[in-house]
């Protein structure tokens, strides 16, 4: 044989070392499946006494003396082959649907967790909305601009109470819980004090009731999941309305101001035009009373008469077109103020 080998050139033993590892490959893929299909049936029951401890020990001995001294090896037929390599594709075939199910099962759950992470982070943030709107800006002092030490505190105590509560809560949920484990425990434990071994009518029953239960837990389970995402949905809808409406007291504020200012304008205006009134007033009495004395004179006026009275009206009519020009410019301020004043709330 190795003759054989030695007469092939060097491509020929590197296919011969191809086909030998394809086979041997081969070989040990069998084996594993053997190897698993062997391990998976040869579960034996636990052995309660120490003389059948005893005596399966002895057969074991017994059976790799007599494995010792058998020389022959059995070869299994392509009939055997092809039934544990079905039984092992069946095993497998469960197992991946197991796993597909338990990942299922593990999707829901992280899908539930996720849901109530946006929940809690729904109320985070609307308890942030809350603490910014009662203790940031609502209860900060107008004269100091500090916060009122008295609401932040008053605000965490209400937000401790509503903890302890919740706590308290589920505490006696903890020990009504505890206490049904408890009571099933104790039947239990009376069931086996008695021996009460469920029949296999009772036994299938019980399967029975325990499906339907199982199916009632996951539409219940689904009716959470919903609720849940439709609370989410609402709370950040309600977030957001909160929003809207602190934006719209906001603007209120300052077209509270803005009324204010412009309230106040129009009161300086009304001052001024009626400042102007009378000025005007004073002024067109001066100039009757200067006419009539000029009628009633019967002497003509000096030169130097005459150019004083021209300089006094020249700067009274300055002084005239001066404040016809203010209330040029007052009257729009005073039409703007009484549409403010006159606009319906």
């Amino acid at each position: 044989m190795n003759g054989g080998y030695e007469e092939l050139n060097v491509e020929g033993l590197g296919q011969k070392l191809e086909e030998i590892q394809k086979d041997n490959e081969t070989i040990r893929r069998e084996n594993s499946l053997y190897e698993s299909y062997i391990n998976r049936n040869q579960k034996h029951e636990p052995i309660e006494n120490e003389d059948e401890a005893k005596e399966a020990e002895k057969r074991q001995k017994t059976r790799k003396r007599g494995q010792q001294q058998v020389q022959e090896v059995k070869t299994l037929s392509l009939q055997e082959k092809h039934d544990i390599a079905t039984a092992e594709l069946e095993e497998l075939k469960k197992s991946i649907q197991e796993g597909q199910k338990k990942s299922e099962e593990l999707l829901e759950w992280l899908k539930a967790v996720l849901d109530e992470i946006d929940i809690n982070i729904a109320e985070i943030k609307r308890e942030a909305h809350e603490f910014k709107r009662d203790i940031v800006l609502g209860s900060e002092n107008s004269r100091t601009g500090k916060i009122v030490a008295e609401k932040l505190i008053k605000y965490i105590e209400e937000r401790i109470r509503l903890k302890d509560t919740i706590i308290s809560k589920n505490h006696e949920n903890n020990q009504k819980l505890n206490r049904s484990i408890a009571k099933e425990k104790l039947k239990i434990m009376k069931k086996e004090q008695a021996n009460d071994d469920l029949q296999f009518i009772d036994f299938h029953q019980l399967q029975i009731e325990n499906k339907k239960l199982v199916r009632d837990i996951d539409e219940r389970n689904k009716q959470l999941l919903s609720l849940k995402v439709t609370s989410g949905k609402s709370t950040q809808r309600l977030t957001h309305i909160k929003d809207m409406l602190s934006k719209e007291e906001k603007k209120l504020k300052e077209l509270t101001q803005e009324i204010e200012d412009a309230d106040y304008q129009t009161d300086t205006n009304m001052k001024n035009i009626q400042k102007v009134k009378k000025m005007t007033k004073i002024i067109n009495r001066k100039q009757k009373r200067y006419k009539q004395q000029k009628n009633e004179s019967e002497n003509l006026p000096s030169v130097s008469d005459y150019i004083d009275l021209k300089n006094e009206e020249s700067q009274l009519l300055k002084q005239v077109s001066t404040l016809e020009r203010k209330i040029i410019i007052a009257e729009p301020g005073y039409d703007k103020a009484l549409k403010i004043l006159n606009k319906p709330a």
